[in-house]
């Protein structure tokens, strides 16, 4: 299903998308690393998919699809899983299609307000996708893009190309259309967050992540799933929630929260605090772009570093730009202090 590439290819890009990982926000790495999980990405698509959609798709096929032949310049603005998926027989007969399945492309938005121009880079990517079956002689699919979306406020940006680009009723049909459907965490009732123990744990943590009750819903979360969850899987989920939690949380220290675990789960959290382990990250970050930019654009791209960490609004390039050097060691000093006040 994906374009063959070189090895020298593939190499060159390596290094190149695991920066892009460890660029990812706090948000776009926990639901990343969920969705890597067959069973939970399952669940996910089953239990929230618009029912029209899910209704028709048999979960059971359900498995990853690379996306390495997307250009890196639309890679690096989404975190992304395409997954294929078989259609039930119903619809396959009816329509006589030549192909039995579709692409679902989850789009997680890791911002803290919805974009406006998320359609447009949606349908880019549709684009990408559609090119590279073509160039392998497959049959054109569906692929349903769907948005899941933590922000604080709910998605007010345009939901269809027409909201986007109105034009008169007698053009539209001379025009592309595309609809999003957007699953928006945050407003989603607590009874919703069912299924695969990993996924309640991955919900909750985005829906509560930074707000003052995530205590009280982690406490209820690990009460009804630690029946369920095994020390070998607690082990391998802690570094996520410990990472998330106070990457995003101002409030619940990483004692507090190990101390928490401990209640439910004999288990001990790596050497290190995860404070100092942000830190680090951001620093090298910065030094590495500093070498290549000078002592200005390493101050500014440890800023940018340890605000994507954190999981705070990233300073646009105008505006680091804009900074003298001491303006952004004050502001990058600022970000450290933060990142040190979650150790406690």
């Amino acid at each position: 299903m994906t374009t063959p590439r070189n090895a020298a290819d593939a190499a060159d890009d390596s290094g190149s998308d695991q920066a892009e990982e460890r660029l990812q926000s706090p948000h776009d790495r926990l639901i990343n690393q969920t969705l890597q999980q067959i069973d939970a990405a399952r669940d996910l698509l089953a239990r929230h998919l618009p029912g029209e959609i899910a209704e028709h798709l048999q979960m059971g096929t359900l498995q990853p699809v690379d996306t390495s032949f997307i250009d890196r310049n639309l890679r690096r603005r989404f975190v992304d899983r395409l997954f294929s998926v078989q259609l039930t027989e119903q619809i396959v007969s009816s329509l006589d299609l030549r192909s039995s399945h579709v692409y679902i492309f989850v789009l997680v938005d890791h911002k803290s307000t919805d974009e406006p121009h998320t359609l447009i880079q949606m349908l880019g990517y549709i684009l990408r996708i559609w090119e590279n079956m073509l160039d392998n002689r497959q049959s054109l699919v569906p692929v349903i893009p769907w948005v899941i979306y933590n922000g604080v406020s709910p998605w007010r940006a345009p939901r269809s190309l027409g909201q986007l680009i109105p034009v008169p009723e007698n053009w539209k049909q001379y025009v592309p259309s595309l609809e999003l459907a957007i699953m928006d965490i945050s407003r989603m009732s607590d009874t919703a967050m069912v299924g695969e123990p990993i996924l309640q744990i991955a919900l909750t943590l985005l829906k509560y992540g930074r707000d003052a009750r995530l205590e009280a819903a982690l406490v209820a979360l690990f009460e009804s799933v630690s029946q369920v969850i095994s020390v070998e899987q607690v082990e391998n989920l802690l570094d996520t929630i410990r990472t998330y939690v106070m990457s995003v949380n101002p409030t619940l220290g990483e004692r507090q929260l190990d101390a928490m675990i401990g209640e439910f789960w004999p288990v001990q959290p790596e050497p290190g605090s995860v404070a100092d382990q942000l830190l680090k990250q951001g620093e090298a970050r910065g030094e590495a772009r500093g070498e290549a930019r000078g002592l200005a654009g390493g101050l500014a791209s440890g800023v940018w570093a340890l605000q994507s960490i954190l999981g705070v609004p990233q300073s646009s390039a105008a505006e680091l730009s804009a900074k003298s050097i001491e303006e952004l060691q004050a502001e990058l000093d600022s970000l450290k202090r933060q990142v040190a006040s979650r150790i406690s």
